[in-house]
């Protein structure tokens, strides 16, 4: 039997953790760019740049107050320069609540700038995003409050147009653990919603029983102009199946599409630029009481499911680390796969993919896997060496433009800052035709905020 583990209030599955680590499942949609500035998927202040939200749940390294914000992208990637903090006092929130955590982002509004869905103990809000980045004060979302007193929820949210009518959707799977412990309930929030955080229409969102142990997440399964599910799975056993929902005029989870193949972590992009998204999946070989594989430990791989032969029935085309352009050998348990990351870090159509390795989640380097006409492939060049922390330790955490030259930069945060008052730390690498460079061009910390 699974069972869940306790979480503090309203604490996303795949949140953006204590100024740390992002979600690293990636199921963005492919955006072909060929070097040109293109939409990023966040950007607060709508000037084009990719931004980048934090949360300093255990508080700030100076005053311990906790506090969420975002780092505003610019011509020069991420600048602690840049950054707006909002603490309880600027939101505008009751005493007893506090900033504890981004859970997702969106244009809720539709006024262009994306917007903050924020976790304060059992409620959730939004902060909308403006010309001069989020602000205040915090609108209350009654259809995000768990209602419940002890603590014992976990939260995951969707967000993307499910329906195809041009706005900003939210489905929410709302964990309640106590008595019995599978105890769950989902909504789906059409929007555009107001000021206010008022959706057009609320409606139960009826899902597969796999739904009591799992997050949900949203992306482009096939092509069309929806936005699918995923129900990841809880992952007491690994690697598992995922099951895909899918939507369309009417919303979410119209139909049961099917399960992907056993996965560590998906994602979604266009690798082979037909302008259909292809199913990636990657297995770090580094099992966890799947039955079956007996804790054996096996080579990394990341598998390609073309959309155009219909992901889930397609062959998948499999890349590790003994395959075209890969540097070193496939090696037992050496975790390549084992998170991935999308965007076309070179300009030319396709999308690429990070894929890290390393034992367990403890990250050592991150491949740049190039996408083209045959699907992905290596660069023949050696890994980015994962940098070294001073609390905690570097993981991957978004593929995205934040210096707005048409190139995915990526990435890396820490994961889980190691004590309390622990600042966050960065590593930005910036994309280009010839990839990344071999150390990170912007390193700095929450400390410097």
């Amino acid at each position: 039997m699974k069972y869940r583990i306790a979480l503090p209030p309203l604490l996303a599955v795949a949140m953006i953790t204590a100024a740390g680590c992002g979600a690293t499942t990636d199921l963005s949609d492919a955006r072909p760019t060929n070097g040109e500035a293109a939409p990023v998927p966040i950007d607060v202040d709508g000037d084009g740049y990719g931004d980048l939200p934090i949360s300093g749940v255990l508080g700030d390294p100076e005053t311990g107050e906790p506090y969420v914000g975002v780092l505003l992208g610019g011509e020069d990637g991420l600048s602690p320069d840049r950054s707006v903090i909002l603490t309880a006092a600027d939101l505008d929130l009751p005493e007893s609540a506090t900033p504890q955590t981004v859970l997702e982002t969106g244009d809720l509004d539709g006024d262009g700038h994306t917007d903050l869905i924020v976790a304060a103990d059992d409620d959730g809000y939004l902060v909308l995003g403006g010309p001069e980045g989020p602000t205040g004060p915090a609108i209350p979302l009654p259809w995000l409050s768990t209602g419940v007193e002890n603590g014992m929820a976990a939260v995951s949210l969707a967000v993307g147009d499910m329906d195809g009518d041009g706005h900003t959707d939210v489905a929410v799977l709302n964990h309640v653990q106590g008595s019995p412990i599978d105890e769950w309930e989902s909504h789906y929030h059409r929007g555009p919603f107001d000021t206010e955080g008022e959706p057009a229409e609320t409606r139960d969102l009826p899902l597969p029983e796999e739904a009591w142990d799992a997050e949900l997440a949203s992306f482009d399964a096939d092509g069309d102009d929806y936005r699918d599910l995923i129900l990841i799975s809880g992952r007491d056993e690994s690697p598992a199946t995922d099951l895909i929902l899918r939507s369309g005029p009417d919303g979410p989870a119209e139909e049961v599409v099917g399960e992907t193949p056993l996965s560590h972590t998906r994602a979604s992009g266009d690798v082979d630029g037909d302008g259909i998204a292809d199913l990636l999946i990657g297995i770090s070989g580094i099992p966890n009481n799947e039955p079956g594989y007996e804790d054996e430990l096996r080579p990394g791989y990341v598998d390609t499911l073309l959309g155009s032969e219909g992901y889930l029935d397609a062959e998948p085309i499999r890349l590790d680390r003994d395959g075209e352009g890969m540097p070193g050998d496939a090696e037992d348990g050496d975790g390549f796969g084992g998170e991935l990351l999308v965007g076309d870090v070179d300009g030319d159509g396709f999308d690429d993919v990070v894929a890290m390795s390393g034992p367990g989640y403890s990250y050592e380097e991150a491949f740049l896997l190039l996408g083209g006409p045959e699907g992905l492939r290596g660069t023949g060049t050696d890994p980015l060496t994962v940098p070294s922390a001073r609390d905690g330790s570097f993981g991957p955490h978004a593929l995205m433009d934040y210096d707005g030259d048409g190139y995915a930069d990526l990435l890396l945060s820490t994961v889980f800052p190691a004590m309390p008052g622990a600042s966050g730390e960065y590593a930005l690498y910036l994309g280009g035709p010839d990839g990344f460079s071999a150390e990170p061009d912007t390193t700095f910390d929450t400390a410097d905020l």
